[in-house]
């Protein structure tokens, strides 16, 4: 089996580039370095490597206070992030710059796992919630890498595929992966993929633990008060194709309830930032780029955020918050972070990424789950005039992230005992 997935990712390689080179005209980034997919580095070779992989922009906003603990804690180790997306590498290079190394997550084929491995030796693996990488978790088995998956996770819907998977890399999973599950029913789905019950501990989601700087906070107030002081806000973020229609028919219904209100959208994926303003002019709105400048605001209907980094200080300023991929089929986005901030929280009925996350929330009165635009649009309406209905959602929220805390320590305890061991 594991032959013939070795021959199946050489044979489904040119697609991946050519799917590369497709996105590529929306964000020439995932042309640069390609060499990196492919095993092939530039330099003298690092030494006393911490790996740490989190996919994309999201994760490694999650990852954060543990990678801030490991290079708190182990000072003369050097922390290696790995990303899929070039999103998630701009975020490495905001956060740490030379602080840190990182490389593009190699391609799974034989070769380039086994040039990463060689090249940078890593001392600990550490996925941030649940990337399953045959080759790369069958390696970390070879070179006797210590193999952690944190803040894991197995929807119900890739339960059946993870199953196969984990075939690839048996020995591994029964003998040498060290897993903090989110839940106790992660902790069961692991167990039944064939999974050492003895090496894995409930550590909770990562994504409770947000860290939001302080210069953060007073940028948002100081864009409140310059820009936005009399303007109703609300703010579509994460948002995926097809959502954003549903969104601006939501906006033309608020607009009649509320010509004041502004609608900043903040799509998903920076390479779909020109189609999402097609649309929008297309829909005939009155509408503001955020990369040309934040002037002339007075008579728009929409901003669109067309550059990554600006969510957070709308989350921070807005009356109410929807989060997107969770109209049709993706599964969610964090619900934590508006919630963090103090804005009420909207979102779709397709949240099977964000189960626990969205039963907490809705537990607690802090989550409105809507099917389309009209109900947006309602829950958008009243929210915004209903100051109480939006204290108590509010309060519900910081509830539960503060109930929730926690999970990077935990995380930490399994990983740290594995570092040390290398220290003499």
């Amino acid at each position: 089996m594991r032959i013939l997935y070795i021959i199946a990712t050489y044979l489904v390689l040119p697609i991946v580039l050519i799917h590369m080179l497709f996105k590529s005209f929306n964000d020439l980034t995932y042309l640069q370095r390609i060499g990196e997919r492919f095993g092939f580095y530039k330099g003298e070779k690092p030494q006393n490597i911490l790996w740490v992989h989190a996919v994309s922009y999201g994760e490694v906003k999650a990852a954060i206070p543990l990678i801030n603990k490991l290079r708190i804690n182990f000072p003369q180790k050097r922390v290696l992030i790995t990303t899929t997306t070039p999103s998630g590498s701009r975020l490495v290079k905001e956060l740490f710059g030379n602080k840190v190394d990182h490389v593009y997550l190699p391609y799974d084929t034989k070769g380039s796992v086994i040039r990463f491995f060689k090249y940078f030796n890593p001392e600990i693996a550490i996925i941030i919630e649940t990337e399953l990488w045959p080759n790369i978790f069958h390696y970390c088995g070879a070179y006797k890498v210590p193999l952690v998956l944190a803040s894991a996770c197995v929807s119900d819907r890739s339960i059946s595929l993870y199953r196969i998977l984990f075939k690839l890399f048996q020995k591994t999973v029964s003998e040498g992966i060290i897993i903090g599950a989110q839940t106790q029913e992660d902790t069961e789905k692991f167990i039944s993929l064939g999974s050492d019950s003895h090496k894995i501990k409930v550590t909770g989601n990562i994504k409770f633990d947000i860290e939001i700087p302080s210069e953060s906070v007073e940028e948002a107030k100081e864009l409140k008060e310059n820009y936005f002081q009399a303007r109703t806000i609300w703010v579509a973020g994460s948002t995926h194709e097809r959502e954003e229609e549903v969104v601006l028919e939501a906006h033309r219904l608020v607009l009649k309830d509320n010509p004041n209100a502004l609608l900043v959208i903040a799509p998903r994926n920076p390479d779909r930032f020109t189609a999402v303003k097609k649309i929008i002019k297309h829909k005939k709105f009155n509408f503001h780029s955020w990369s040309e400048g934040l002037k002339n605001l007075d008579n728009k209907e929409i901003l669109l955020l067309d550059s990554l980094g600006q969510l957070n200080l709308f989350y921070s300023i807005a009356n109410a918050s929807f989060v997107g991929g969770s109209l049709f089929s993706v599964g969610g986005h964090n619900l934590l972070e508006p919630a963090s901030l103090k804005t009420p929280i909207i979102t779709g009925p397709c949240i099977n990424n964000i189960k626990d996350i969205s039963q907490k929330l809705k537990q607690n009165n802090a989550l409105v789950i809507v099917k389309g635009s009209l109900e947006l649009a309602t829950s958008i309406n009243k929210i915004t005039q209903n100051k109480e209905k939006s204290d108590k959602m509010i309060l519900g929220g910081l509830k539960v992230i503060e109930e929730n805390k926690g999970s990077t320590e935990k995380i930490f305890e399994l990983i740290k005992p594995l570092i040390d061991r290398n220290l003499f």
